[in-house]
Formats: structure tokens, C-alpha cells, sequence
């Protein structure tokens, strides 16, 4: 049984992760790896109070009432997968979240996370290094599997998440290709694909809105693929890379190989 590697943490969604690893398990079969991640790092974050003034993270008092709420969210945690029938512990580290992620997906087949409005430190390390696919949940569940985009532009990445993307999943046979400003006559992931027996509709946008028109088809996919962020991620950051941005800024859960 292929497993898949549920990553939680302190302020994640974990309704929305549930849902999806329940469809994962339910309806594709997989063994559910719960984890939950205390960040080394949170206590070098130094938030304001309202008046300005700065919280003293070492100060044992504001520690203790916050391991306090962090172990009452860990117990509110173990009852909801054990009620949604979940049944594998779930697993606690502290650690930084890279160096105890690998670990882990060492023994599973593929990793799941939320994937949160802006790509984190933690996720972007993630990308940067994964050995095994990747599920990023974004703002609703994954609860169905029927309308699936690819994000092309005929790269190196893309074909790599597609080829990781067929072989997990040989019974999805229909997809929906999005370019955006990129229309070439030959695109050899198409014709990949369909020599594969693998039904493909293709659209590219063009134009000043072209951006938002294909934010805009993303929404009613129920889940996206996409090549990864290449090494140079704050270079794309700056210069607006379009992948990222379409990363960033989808709302849809997104698959990378």
C-alpha cells in the first residue's frame, strides 16, 4: 500500500489536510503518515504588541501558556484523525522541518502540506529538495480528482512532475493544459501524453488579462500540476517568474513530481 506523508503545523489548516488525506486514503487507497512539526525557529520570530512594544519570547511565562495552547491543539489533533478513522499515530518532532520531512518521506511514496497565500521559508526548502512528489493543499480540500490542469511550458520540470503524476496515478486519463503567453506549434508534453492514451485539451492565454483569465480557469480545476521552483527562487521572486506566481496565487491544490 503506497503511503503518503501528512505534514501538520502550529496555525495550519487542518481541516483542509484531514479532508484531502481522507480522499487519498478512501477513494486512491493510501496509508495515511500523520506529522506534526514544532519549528526550532518559531522562538526567534519577535512579534509587536499593539502599543509597539516587544514580546520577550524567553520569557518562561509567555512559554508555558504558549506549549499550553500548542499541546491542547495536538490533542483537539489526535481526536479529529481518530474520528475520521486515521488510525496511525500521529508522530511529533521538534526539529527544523526539512531535516525531520526527509526523514519521513523516506518511507512514504508522497508528501502532503498546506501550501498557505505565500510560499513559506520551510515550503521553499521543501521544493528545493524533495526526493518524492509533492501535494500542496491549497484553500478547499482535495475531495475529487475529475478536472486536473497541467501548467506547461514545455520544460525540463514540468515533464518530470507529469511523468511522476501518470505513473502514481495510470487510471487518470483526462487533462485540461493551460500555457499562459506561450503557444508553440509543437509541444512535445502533448504529444507525450497522447501517444500515452491520455486524452488532452489544451488552451493557452494571450493578451493583457491573460494572467488573471488563467487564474481564473485554475479555480475550477480540482487540482494542478506543475514543474518545481527552480534553484534560483529569489530571483524568480524578484523578476515575477510566471510559475511562481502562478504558484503563489492559486487557490487549488497543486502536484509537483
Amino acid at each position: 500500500m503506497k503511503k503518503v506523508l501528512v505534514v501538520f503545523g502550529e496555525g495550519s489548516k487542518k481541516n483542509v489536510l484531514i479532508e484531502s488525506a481522507l480522499f487519498f486514503k478512501e477513494e486512491l487507497g493510501y496509508e495515511i503518515m500523520p506529522l506534526y512539526i514544532r519549528d526550532v525557529r518559531r522562538d526567534e520570530i519577535i512579534p509587536a504588541t499593539m502599543d509597539g512594544m516587544i514580546v520577550n519570547l524567553s520569557n518562561n511565562s509567555f512559554s508555558e501558556e504558549r506549549d499550553a495552547i500548542e499541546e491542547e491543539e495536538l490533542n483537539h489533533l489526535k481526536e479529529k484523525l481518530r474520528l475520521r478513522g486515521i488510525t496511525n499515530p500521529l508522530n511529533v518532532e521538534f526539529g527544523f522541518p526539512w531535516d525531520i520531512i526527509k526523514e519521513y518521506l523516506k518511507l512514504s511514496d508522497m508528501l502532503m502540506f498546506e501550501k498557505g497565500e505565500v510560499l513559506s521559508e520551510s515550503a521553499v526548502t521543501v521544493l528545493k529538495n524533495h526526493f518524492k512528489p509533492v501535494v500542496m493543499i491549497g484553500e478547499k480540500p482535495i475531495t475529487k480528482l475529475e478536472k486536473i490542469g497541467i501548467s506547461s511550458d514545455d520544460g525540463v520540470k514540468i515533464n518530470k512532475s507529469m511523468f511522476s503524476f501518470i505513473n502514481l496515478f495510470p487510471q487518470k486519463t483526462d487533462f485540461i493544459m493551460l500555457t499562459l503567453l506561450y503557444n508553440i506549434e509543437e509541444n512535445k508534453l502533448l504529444k507525450y501524453l497522447r501517444e500515452r492514451g491520455k486524452s488532452v485539451i489544451y488552451k493557452n492565454f494571450d493578451g493583457e488579462d491573460a494572467r488573471a483569465k488563467y487564474l481564473n480557469e485554475v479555480k475550477n480545476l480540482d487540482l494542478l500540476i506543475m514543474g518545481n521552483l527552480s534553484r534560483g527562487y529569489f530571483f524568480e521572486k524578484i523578476t515575477g517568474k510566471k510559475g511562481l506566481n502562478i504558484m503563489e496565487k492559486s487557490e487549488v491544490s497543486i502536484f509537483i513530481g
